[in-house]
This record gives C-alpha cells, structure tokens and sequence, in this order.
C-alpha cells in the first residue's frame, strides 16, 4: 500500500505537469464513460430493476397467443384458470387502462384506471398504504361501486388527505366510494394508472362471464414451479376450458397460452433497442480508450530517458509497468468521476429524446449498481488505454534509448506503429457507429415521409368525452355530438368538422371480429379480423381520403335508416378478388362468435370503398378497414372531433371548449393537438433510435478526428529535423504537405475499410429496425468512408501546414 500511494502521488504530479494531456485525456475518457453510464442507468432502471412487488420473480402475465384474434380473455376465461391452475397460487383478472369522466374533485377531468378482479392485489402481494383493498364481495353488481387510489393520484388531486376513506367521487357518473390508497412505489398494469375499481361478475348471465375478450391475467407461481410448467399446463387445460362457452368456439381460439415473466412482459420490445443503443456506445468507449492509449504512447515516448534512467538505476519491469498503469488508472478514476456527472446531467436530455410511452420511464435515475457500473467501466478503461504504454515502458532497452537522440532522423520508421494501429481502430470503430446511424437516419427519412392516406395539414382534433352513463339514455350521446359537430362547423375559420371514435396512428384501432359474404366458415374456424371506425359523413372529406368506388356515408346513414358500410381497398381485395364488393355484407360476430353463415338482415352492406390509410402505424401496412356511421344504435360516450382550419391551434381550442361548455359543462375537452403532431408522435420510437445513435456517431467522429490529428501532430513534431533534412535536399513545401495529408488519407482509407467490413454485420442486425431501408444501403455506405477521408485531410491539415513552414537550417543546427 506503501508502494501504491508513491506512485498514485507520481502520477498526480506527472499529470499536473502535464495539463494540457490530462484535460484531453480525462475529457475523451469521460465522454466515453459519461455515455456508456447513462445508457446503462437507462438499462438498468428499465431491464434490470425489481418491480416493486415482493419476490416479483414469482409474477408472470398470461397471454392467448393467436395471431388471428385479441390475445385478450374473457373474464369468466380466468376466474377458471384461479380455479383449475394448480401450477398457480393465485390468478387475477384486469384491463388495460381505460379513460373515465372524473368529478367530485373540484372540476372535471380525465383520468386513467383499471378494472381488476379483487384479488388483484393479494397476487401482487402488497398491502393499502391507507385503507383497504378490495373483497370478493365487492365484485357482485351494485357492491361493486368502490374505488382505490393510486397514490400519486391521491397526493395530486386530495393532496394527500388521510381523511379521504370514505368520501365519495363521481367516475363516469357513477358514485364511487374511495375505501383505500396503494402505495407509492405501484404502478399497475401502466405508469399512468390512477385508480382501480373491481371487475363486478354477473352470475347466471353467461354473455357477461364469457363475453367482452378485454381481459388480461396476471398470475403467481408456486414455489419451484417454472413459467414453463405453468404455461404446459394451461395449455392442457385448453380443451375443456373451451366447453366452458355457452356458445361453441373455435378450437384454435387461444389454444397457445403464453407465460412470461411479469418483468418481461412490462418492458415489452424495448430490450432489442437497448442493446443496440449499448452496444453503439460500447464502440465509442472501445474509441476513447484508443485515443488515451495512443497519448499516453505519445507521452511515454517524450519521458523514454526518464524511463530508461529509472531502468537502470534499478526499477525492474513489473515496477515500471505498475507505474505507468497507475498513471492510467489514475486518469481513468478522474474520468470516471467526471462520466457519472455528465450521466447524471444527461438523464433529463434522455427524458426527453425516448418515447413518452417508454415502459418504467419514470424510474429512470442513478441506482447503486450505476455507479457500480461506472466504476467497473473506469477500471477497464484504465488498463485498456494504459495496458500498451506500460508494456512499451517495460522494454529494458536502456543504452539505445539513451543513445538514440529524440532528434535523429534515423531509426524511427517503427516508432509510430501502434500508434497508426490505434487510430486506425478509432476510425474502423467509427464508421461502424456512424454507418448504423446513417442507415437509421435513411430508415427514419423513409418513414417520416411515407404517405398515411389522409391530408394532416391544417387539421386540428381533440378528445371530447361524456360520461358512459349517459349513453343508457336513447339518442343523449348521439344527439350531443350531431349539435356539437354543427356548431364546430359554424365556428369563424373552420372549413370542416367531422368525428372519429378512434384517430389514425394514436396506437388505438377498434378490433373488429366479423364474417364476410361469400366466405362460408366451419363454427370450429376462427373469424376474419379487421379495425372498425365510427365516423361522422364529412370525415372522409376532411382527411382527404379517396372514394374509389361507390359512394361515402351520408346523413341518411347517420341517422340509422341504413346499414351502410365503407370500407379501404385492401379490404376489398383480399375479400372479394375481382368481384364488385359494393352491395357485399359483412357481420359483426363479436356477440356470436361462431355463426354458421352471414345473416343478411343484420349484416352491414358495403356501399363504398375508399383508398388505404396506414391507421395503426406508419410503417405497417394497411389492414383491412371498415368505416360505420355513429348512429343511435351505436352509442360512443367518447369521440374525437377534427377541424380543418388554418387559425392558430391555440384560438381553435378557446372557441372549442367555449361550445362544448354550452352543450355540456362537465364534458372535458382534452388531448388537443394537431393531426400533423400525431403523425410526429407516432414515430417517436424509431425517432428516439436515431437520435441517439446519431449522437453517438457525432461523438465518435469528434474522438476519432481527435485521435487523428493528435497521430499526425505528434509525428510531425518528432520528424521536424527529418523533414528539415528533406527540405534541405531540395523538397518543396507543397510535397511535405502531401506527405503528411498522405499519411491522414492511408489511415483513414485503412480504418474505413475495416469500419465497412464491420458495419456490414451492425447493420444486418438492425435489419428489423428499419423502414423500406436496405441494411446495405448504398449511398451510406459511399458516403461514410468519404466523410472520414475528408475528416482525415482536415484533422491533418494543421499538421501539414507546420511541417511545410519548418525551417531546415534550424532543424538541422544540432543534427
């Protein structure tokens, strides 16, 4: 330990000595370190850590695994799994959530929550921060009418009110009363839930039990018990859950069922895209030690006397190779310390950059294992960038070196071989990470300028709600929106009005499960599936959405006279091929799962069809879309209402919430926004992605042309009186110059076909993050090793100006 403090003094005054080398050093390193850090706190506080349940690793969801219909259940479905799954200790039923009308708070708003079987929180083994939680009591109609508070909900909105038990709130006009608040750390099944109200189970009406497929299952494990056993045998319970039915269902329906770790399933699909983000980053660490490594080689070239004086007074190798990876250690440790404050700056910027939907964002911060990780990361970088340059300190070659003057002209044509390996590594490493990003920002291009199938220029929605008890009352809900539409089309500056249940690219399609004329089925076989949008007449107008055969909604179907129904051109294609599908029906078989043949007298008729709309995604195609009129039948509590107009969005908002406040008061008027920011939020993802990487690339370039131009300047320093000596024997300026661009331009070329040779395996792995996009994309892949060709020119073109105004006669003095 002795021993250790005098070198970590040495090292302390060494770098002192040398500032400008321990700043350039400690920056590049904590550069690498910082992005790294920040990328694994991203990781570790989505992938890696707990859920806030005890033994959370017992908790798994269950999924039907079917592609062809919702891998949702019916709740009748797993209150038989709690009955019948001895694999599991306990099965709980809930939704996803679900927006709700909420009063009795001071004004009325919206709020998220979730319909769970009571048991919910006994599965997820947590107790009431205040109050209680439910009882299976409370799942029978008209007991059901309770609600527990999420706790973020509770201090926001009651301000934290211990007296809150007991006290009523109105939730979608129906009087709930609040009987508990969960506690702090829980936030199921999303980020945003609010509150929870217990799923009520009417007995002896098996349309309530086993209808409505809306339901997910969260289930826990018995001791010793794997995912894997439980999902065998559930799916062994397959057959005689289906018996269960009161009507016959399809014997491939949710015959798969899927048990992930609830873990798992919370993060969803983000892990792929982690691992590429730290993966890129790992490159630009792998860069910056390079850059460290070759300034320390730099460094412990100019100290070689001193070295070798220690040699020979009797430091033998292990003693000089400690010394100098001390001095790297050192380096790294203040690099470290300076990478996890830029990590800790930067976690807001991450904030911001990833999608808001991102699963666990909120619990994005610095945990423990961060700065483990950090500090696991400083000590690599230390021995990485500081392994070579004690190495080369341990050669015992004490009289040449003492000999060998650090001006000769001879013997140096060696001296600089590492060096050029290492950046010749630093450029290879950097066309990998900038190819990746020059690929994603193509993808990104591509996909920001896809064509949706409707005009967004100048459209302008919002979110209008009423209360679901108001649709029990004949025509109330459909009488609301038609004067609500009528009176947004006679606002000043509005062109067109129309509504939508469900707006295009928010994530939210109405699954709508059918059969088709002329496309009999066995009642064993599982429906055709598609999306279904109630739609106003003047919607198709206004998204400037092409009629293509046939004829649009009209008011007459507006009012229920008629069982009209448009649908898009791929539905047309792949329902009836060379046929004329106006005229065609189509029934709704969610209520009967398995009808023998379609019922013209209830079945919608196709009177038009229109052109595709990409609806769910950008970069997924169109499916199969059906348009039906929002008539008294049909009653929507919920509607969007779009307005074409070139006013401000702000002055369109003022007068919007001005009519609906006259048509209804309590009807809250949110999600304001324009059709055009939709579009923008929906490739927030694959946005996100290249952002980051393209940053990453960004720091990449700024290392490795650093890396570059400290290569050329160095060499160019220690062969001053060799390039003297040129001069002198009769060179010209301008050849000193190329002979230094020259040197640039082979490591560059060098590096860059390496890069290639690696990008061309990043890329081929990314291949599903990308949009109409080849993995090998031609154009990146010319203009990338172009990019860091003319990079190399400018690092060295500093360098190559010094070298060609050296004056020989002063180079050559003590030659």
């Amino acid at each position: 330990m002795s021993v250790l403090g005098q070198d970590i003094r040495y090292a302390l005054r060494q770098l002192n000595r040398s500032r400008g080398f321990a700043v350039v050093a400690i920056l590049t390193l904590a550069l690498g370190i910082g992005a790294n850090t920040a990328i694994f706190s991203v990781i570790d506080s989505i992938l890696l850590e707990p859920l806030p349940f005890p033994h959370q690793d017992r908790l798994v969801q269950i999924k039907a695994d079917d592609t062809a219909t919702s891998s949702d259940y019916p709740k009748g479905w797993i209150r038989e799994y709690q009955r019948r799954a001895t694999t599991l200790s306990s099965v709980s039923a809930f939704t996803l959530d679900s927006e709700f009308n909420i009063t009795g708070i001071g004004s009325s708003a919206r709020a998220f929550g979730s319909a769970v079987s009571a048991n919910l929180f006994t599965t997820l083994d947590v107790q009431p921060a205040l109050g209680s939680f439910f009882t299976s009591a409370q799942e029978a109609p008209g007991q059901d009418q309770v609600i527990v508070l999420s706790n973020g909900f509770w201090r926001q909105q009651f301000n934290a009110d211990p007296a809150i038990i007991g006290r009523t709130i109105l939730l979608d006009g129906v009087n709930r009363q609040i009987i508990g608040v969960a506690p702090a750390q829980i936030r199921f099944p999303d980020a945003d839930t609010q509150f929870w109200i217990p799923i009520a189970y009417k007995e002896g009406n098996p349309a309530d039990i086993w209808g409505g497929f809306i339901y997910q299952a969260v289930g826990r494990l018995r001791d010793d018990i794997t995912p894997a056993a439980s999902q065998a045998q559930l799916r062994s319970l397959h057959r005689q859950m289906l018996t269960l039915f009161p009507w016959t269902m399809p014997d491939s329906w949710a015959n798969a069922a899927v048990v992930t770790p609830l873990l798992n399933s919370v993060v969803g699909d983000i892990r792929p895209r982690l691992l590429l983000l730290s993966g890129a980053v790992g490159l630009v660490l792998l860069i910056a030690c390079a850059n460290v490594a070759n300034l320390m080689l730099a460094r412990a070239a100019a100290r070689q006397k001193e070295i070798s004086l220690r040699s020979a007074l009797g430091a033998d190798t292990a003693r000089l190779i400690r010394q100098m990876l001390t001095e790297s250690a050192v380096l790294a440790a203040l690099s470290g310390l300076l990478g996890v404050l830029l990590a800790a700056i930067s976690l807001n910027a991450l904030k911001l950059v990833l999608p808001p939907d991102t699963p666990r964002l909120a619990n994005l911060a610095l945990h423990r294992d961060v700065f483990l990780f950090a500090a696991a990361v400083s000590i690599f970088t230390g021995i990485l960038s500081g392994l070579v340059p004690a190495l080369q300190a341990g050669n015992k070659d004490v009289q040449g070196a003492i000999r060998t003057n650090a001006g000769s002209v001879f013997g140096t044509a060696h001296r600089f071989r590492i060096s050029r390996l290492l950046v010749v590594g630093q450029i290879a490493l950097a066309v990998v990470v900038i190819t990746a990003a020059g690929v994603m920002l193509r993808s990104l291009y591509r996909l920001a300028n896809t064509d949706p199938g409707f005009q967004a220029r100048h459209a302008f929605t919002a979110q209008v709600s009423l209360d679901r008890s108001a649709c029990t009352q004949k025509n109330a809900c459909t009488g609301f929106f038609e004067n609500l539409l009528k009176r947004a089309q006679a606002l000043p500056g509005v062109q067109s009005a129309a509504l939508v249940d469900k707006l295009p690219l928010t994530g939210f399609d109405d699954s709508f499960v059918f059969d088709a004329e002329g496309h009999p089925r066995d009642p064993r076989q599982l429906a055709m599936q598609g999306s279904r949008r109630f739609v106003s007449p003047s919607y198709f107008d206004l998204m400037g959405i092409r009629l293509l055969r046939g004829r649009l909604l009209n008011a007459e179907d507006f009012s229920g006279s008629t069982r009209a129904m448009v649908i898009n051109q791929t539905a047309a294609r792949q329902l009836w091929p060379g046929q004329d599908p106006i005229g065609k029906h189509i029934e709704n078989v969610a209520d009967e799962p398995a009808p023998t043949q379609v019922d013209l007298t209830v079945a919608s008729i196709v009177v038009g069809v229109v052109g595709d709309t990409r609806h769910q995604t950008l970069d997924t195609d169109s499916g199969r879309e059906t348009y039906v009129p929002l008539t008294p039948r049909d009653e929507k509590p919920v509607m969007n209402i779009l307005l074409r107009s070139s006013l401000p969005a702000a002055d369109l908002a003022a007068n919007l919430r001005n009519v609906v406040a006259q048509l209804n008061p309590a009807a809250p008027v949110t999600k304001v926004r324009t059709l055009e920011s939709v579009i923008t939020a929906s490739t927030a993802a694959p946005r996100s992605l290249t952002m980051l990487l393209s940053a990453f690339g960004a720091l990449a370039i700024l290392v490795g042309s650093i890396g570059v131009y400290s290569l050329i300047s160095y060499t160019v320093s220690w062969r001053t009186r060799e390039i003297g000596l040129r001069l002198a024997l009769g060179a010209n300026r301008l050849q000193i110059a190329k002979l230094v661009l020259g040197q640039s331009l082979t490591l560059a070329v060098a590096g860059s076909a390496l890069g290639i040779a690696g990008a061309v395996a990043a890329t081929r792995l990314m291949s599903r993050f990308l949009f109409e996009t080849n993995p090998l994309d031609p154009l990146t892949y010319t203009l990338v090793p172009v990019l860091f060709c003319i990079l190399a020119l400018l690092a060295a073109w500093a360098p190559a100006r010094r070298a060609a105004s050296v004056d020989p006669m002063i180079a050559l003095r003590n030659e």
